[in-house]
This record gives C-alpha cells, structure tokens and sequence, in this order.
C-alpha cells in the first residue's frame, strides 16, 4: 500500500470517528450537532464537508477498483501456494539465454502463465549454426528455469529476429 494511500485512509477513519463521536452526543442529548446543522454558515461550512466526503469517497472507490496488473505464476506445493512473479521468471530466462555463446539481445516473454510458455527473440552472432544454437537456448532455458524456479516450462518458442553485425569478442592469446 502506498504512503498516499495511508494518508488518505487514516483521514478517512478520522472523520467516521468524529462523525460517529458528533452521533454520539446528539444521541446522549448534547445539542452541539444539531446546532451547527441550524447554523447560518451551513452552507458553507456545510458545502465544503461535503465536497471532502465525496472526494474522500471517490478516492476509496477508485482504491476498491484499482487491482494488480502484475502477473504471476502459481503453483501448489503441500505447504501453501508458491507465486512468482512473471518479471522474476523473464529475468532468470534472460540469465540463461546468456550462458550460451553467440547470442545478442535476448527477450524473454511469458506468454501463458497456466501452462508457462515461453517466447525468446534473440539476434545471432555470425558463424553460428542457428537451428543448434536454438535447441541449446530451448533446453538451456526450460532446464534452468524448472531447476531454479520448480516451474516446468510447456514450450520455448525461439525466433530469430536478426544477425548481430559484429563478432563476439574473443580472448586474445597469451604468448
């Protein structure tokens, strides 16, 4: 929950617990409320409450109706349900792509979280067998992600979007 939010709920409950308290007293026979609701500065003092309360009100309804866009992959063990976040998923498939040389620019997107699909674009490096190299990323990716996350991967879908237009770098030799 954010600070905003809990600013405007703790004024909120002020104001029930004031409004309940001013109930209180008219019901126990103190004349304070009823006096201000006789009052001539009603309207204004009146107006201006009530403008809070509405925008108070319409504030709780949009916290009521805000949900979470961020997804998650669910599964059950026999101690509870286990949710991990899509983003940590995406991210330890991008850690995996990255073990595999002649790879540049990779992305990852989950594309069902049900059944965990994966898709990968990635560019080459040239020189490289691209129909090994993408059954290498496919297996790398679905073994590293059901041994570091218990997630068992349904598909790796690799597509190729393009050739790196430089060489990976590679050590020079020592003499």
């Amino acid at each position: 929950m954010a600070n905003l939010d809990r600013v405007f709920l703790g004024l909120i409950g002020v104001i029930l617990v004031l409004n309940a308290g001013l109930l209180i007293a008219t019901i126990v026979g103190n004349d304070i409320f009823v006096d201000w609701l006789q009052s001539p500065n009603l309207l204004f003092d009146g107006g201006i409450l009530a403008l809070i309360l509405v925008l108070l009100a319409f504030y709780l309804m949009v916290m009521i109706t805000r949900y979470e866009t961020r997804k998650f992959i669910v599964y059950e063990r026999e101690l509870g349900a286990v949710r991990i976040s899509v983003d940590c998923v995406q991210g330890l498939i991008m850690e995996a792509a990255r073990e595999l040389p002649g790879l540049e620019n990779v992305s990852a997107k989950i594309t069902s979280v049900e059944e965990p699909k994966v898709s990968l674009n990635v560019r080459v490096y040239p020189d490289y067998n691209i129909p090994q190299l993408s059954e290498e990323l496919q297996q790398n990716v679905k073994d590293y992600v059901e041994s570091t996350v218990g997630v068992t991967i349904a598909e790796v879908e690799v597509s190729v979007v393009g050739i790196s237009n430089k060489e990976e770098e590679t050590p020079e030799p020592s003499l």
